[in-house]
């Protein structure tokens, strides 16, 4: 076999001036860019990344690739953006304008890697121009979202815009999104964040992040507290939030909480009877709203001890007359249990 190589690369040396290349490597090396072009793997396609520093034709090879959906091209042009070659910069944002090539170059690029900066205002437009295909307006939004301060009013500004904010809200729900777009996502007005998405992603942070059950607490929107009680938020995390809302939201925002806490002790009652207890015992601008969140005649009062105790002490004996009465009926029912 050596000898009949060698015998067809003599003949083709004599016939037409070698042996064509063997891998991208050796194409490479010989600057072969239509061997490149013609074998497109991903090896191939970062061959003509690298040879379209100083090579037109290269160039004109990516972007076939890059009109046929390669992500090999995008990231071909991202490497030459970290080795400073103009034309990777040039690359992507032509890419990033055509909302048939946006998603493709969103996949390629890397998260929370700051040299993504510059290109902010060319991502956020292509979010927008995607907006109607969600899938590749979210691929587009996580890497804002993963950019931190820099990307800060970007991500405020998708979020205000209703065509865009629930693919926002989706990459801010991502392992890869910064705190400071979380941050974005609590300080917008609550209009912005009326989207389905958005309260899923305000309850999935909260499960971890403790601020956020802070700002549940003191600032949230009542319906926000309506679906993270009957959501899968662990109970003691549900019980926090009662324990900081009750305590500290002003006597006019109170009523309010009564429905969400009911909620919250269908699912949660055993765990929240201890601060219910106390609270009714401590914090009188909760106790209306503790009474009338409890259901006299729900099976969950029966074991609710210290919550009945703190009703049998006559936590609500200074309230209205419509609150004591159901607290005397929690005490004739579903205490009695």
């Amino acid at each position: 076999m050596r000898r009949l190589r060698s015998v067809l690369c003599l003949f083709a040396v004599l016939s037409i001036g070698g042996c064509g290349p063997r891998n991208a490597s050796e194409a490479e090396s010989r600057r072969d860019v239509k061997w490149l072009a013609d074998n497109p793997s991903s090896d191939s396609v970062a061959a003509l990344g690298r040879l379209a520093d100083t090579d037109e034709k290269a160039r004109a090879a990516l972007e076939v690739r890059a009109a046929k959906g390669d992500v090999n091209a995008f990231l071909a042009a991202w490497t030459a953006v970290t080795r400073d070659a103009e034309w990777g910069t040039t690359f992507l944002r032509t890419s990033l304008a055509d909302p048939l090539r946006a998603e493709g170059v969103a996949t390629a690029l890397p998260r929370k890697d700051l040299r993504l900066v510059p290109f902010i205002v060319d991502i956020e437009n292509a979010v927008v121009r995607l907006s109607a295909g969600h899938r590749g307006s979210t691929v587009l939004s996580s890497l804002l979202a993963s950019l931190g301060v820099p990307a800060h009013a970007a991500i405020e500004r998708r979020l205000v815009d209703a065509k865009t904010r629930g693919a926002m809200c989706e990459a801010i729900a991502t392992p890869e999104a910064s705190g400071d777009a979380k941050s974005a996502l609590l300080a917008v007005p609550s209009e912005a964040r009326d989207h389905a998405a958005c309260v899923t992603a305000v309850i999935d942070i909260a499960a971890t992040e403790n601020v956020v059950v802070d700002w549940l607490a003191i600032s949230a929107e009542p319906g926000l507290l309506s679906v993270a009680a009957k959501s899968a938020l662990p109970c003691p995390r549900v019980v926090a939030i009662w324990n900081k809302a009750l305590a500290e939201r002003p006597p006019e925002s109170q009523p309010a909480l009564a429905v969400p806490l009911k909620n919250s002790i269908a699912r949660c009652g055993t765990a929240l009877d201890p601060v219910l207890g106390e609270l009714l015992g401590k914090a009188p601008r909760a106790r209306a709203t503790i009474v009338q969140a409890i259901d006299p005649f729900g099976a969950e009062l029966a074991a609710m001890k210290q919550t009945c105790s703190a009703l049998r002490s006559g936590a609500a004996r200074n309230e209205s007359a419509v609150v004591r009465e159901r607290a005397e009926d929690a005490l004739a029912r579903g205490c009695a249990l």
